[in-house]
């Protein structure tokens, strides 16, 4: 192997200059192993990792930070405030119910946990049939001790603009039979 290649695969191998590493080797007779150890005692070489430490002394063990009494009682309190959250929604959403009406009839009632888990396990269905419900004359509200009445309010407002958008198109429907 020529001068040259030397140059240029110490080069590679210890990711220096091609001035570093033709000096290295000059300066250790062309040997290349010996250029390298010189390289690496000057602290040219440069591979792109974190340099690694050798020595006889043993590192200090180092417990996990998280895992101490503290932060277990941090944790411990914070999974209680969510369980008491938890049965306080489930409390809630058991003690008023979901109604749908139809020409004054009372066609289901449900708690409201039971709406909601239907709503999240089967949300493009339940959707679906709540909107086509609007337009065949389904009327929704909220009944029970924690209701706003504004709850009902906007769903009424919602459930009238859906009627009166099926009255225009039954009279539009109307006007064309008509003619």
């Amino acid at each position: 192997m020529d001068h040259f290649e030397m140059v240029e695969k110490l080069r590679t191998k210890a990711n220096v200059s091609y001035e570093e590493a033709k000096a290295a080797l000059e300066a250790s007779d062309w040997d290349m192993l010996d250029a390298l150890v010189l390289l690496e005692s000057e602290g040219k070489v440069n591979n792109g990792e974190t340099k690694a430490e050798y020595t006889t002394q043993e590192k200090p063990e180092t417990k996990a930070q998280w895992n101490t009494p503290e932060n277990r009682a941090k944790v411990t309190d914070g999974l209680g405030k969510l369980w008491a959250w938890i049965k306080k929604m489930f409390t809630l959403g058991n003690s008023n119910q979901f109604i749908i009406r139809r020409n004054g009839d009372e066609l289901v009632s449900m708690p409201i946990t039971v709406m909601a888990i239907l709503m999240v396990v089967f949300w493009p269905f339940s959707l679906i049939v709540l909107f086509v419900g609007l337009f065949l004359g389904a009327r929704y509200s909220f009944q029970g001790p924690n209701i706003n009445s504004n709850v009902n309010e906007v769903m009424d407002k919602a459930q009238n603009k859906a009627a009166s958008a099926v009255q225009i198109h039954v009279e539009k429907d109307d006007e064309n039979k008509v003619e």
